[in-house]
């Protein structure tokens, strides 16, 4: 690990609970913090795709913030700040600086597709703008990507530019940051690819999803760098919970197992069908018995 980047170990990726009206539910995700932090996490990511940002309201930014600062005083806080245009963009920053994030994870603008030159138009923007630390996060699944020479070009031209979160599953990008001797954050993003990363000595740290639900799998696994005995266990444990999540769309299968492990409840952003409360069924039944198995 560079001794030189601040942003480096296990982030969990913290779920956004709401209540049967569709509101934050502030008591559930409070207690997510306080239960994660029996874990000793370097700290959390708010508002990426596993606390359904698309969603998430200016209101809600500041809350989950303001909630994660009070529970975790010394954790570090990563908030994402994506929206569909510059001006949302900036003042999700804003919020999100003056209620205590640490630095701020910029995706690209959702559903509108665009091109490697507006990307970094909108990128050039929102660095030339706020003052916290960014993070790039690459989140090709649900937004535009970012290509290895779009981000090394960042990367040199805005100096608040501190690294990146690539949850793209490729490791692409972050080779590319290795290969050119840089000292910017390599966060993995995508819990699919951290054994691959670990192994190569890709990545400084990890946003990990998983680690919502699983903090411990995700911290042993992060700790044995990629080698040893432990490391293939812990990455067959983890590729084993990943297959499981089957088809549930992102981040269902988390909202199922954090209620088992009782960090959050379930709660979905629309009613279920038949065929999905029985996958989601078959998966808190499965989980049931697999952390018996394996966290005991």
């Amino acid at each position: 690990m560079n001794p030189l980047i601040s942003f480096c170990g296990v982030y969990a990726a913290l779920l956004s609970p709401r209540a049967s009206d569709g509101e934050l539910d502030t008591t559930s995700f409070r207690q997510q913090v306080i239960e994660l932090n029996r874990f000793g996490l370097r700290g959390y990511a708010i508002n990426g795709a596993t606390g359904e940002f698309t969603i998430v309201s200016d209101a809600d930014v500041d809350e989950l913030v303001c909630v994660a600062r009070q529970e975790a005083s010394e954790a570090e806080i990563l908030c994402g700040i994506g929206a569909g245009d510059l001006r949302l963009t900036l003042r999700r920053a804003r919020i999100a600086k003056l209620a205590g994030a640490d630095a701020a994870l910029l995706p690209m603008p959702n559903f509108f597709p665009y091109r490697e030159d507006d990307l970094a138009a909108y990128i050039s923007a929102v660095a030339s703008s706020i003052e916290l630390p960014i993070l790039l996060y690459n989140l090709p699944q649900f937004t535009s990507g970012l290509n290895v020479d779009t981000v090394l070009s960042l990367l040199a031209k805005h100096s608040n530019i501190v690294g990146i979160k690539d949850s793209s599953g490729s490791l692409d990008i972050v080779r590319a940051i290795t290969a050119a001797g840089l000292k910017h954050a390599r966060l993995i993003g995508n819990d699919s690819a951290l054994s691959a990363a670990l192994t190569e000595n890709v990545c400084d740290g990890v946003v990990s999803g998983v680690a919502c639900t699983l903090p411990e799998l995700v911290s042993s696994l992060f700790a044995t760098g990629g080698r040893g005995s432990a490391f293939e266990t812990k990455s067959r444990l983890l590729n084993e919970f990943i297959d499981h999540l089957g088809t549930l769309p992102t981040p269902w299968g988390l909202k199922v197992t954090s209620a088992v492990r009782h960090f959050t409840h379930e709660n979905y952003p629309f009613p279920l069908s038949a065929k999905r409360e029985s996958e989601v069924a078959e998966l808190r039944s499965w989980f049931k018995s697999w952390c018996a198995q394996n966290l005991s």
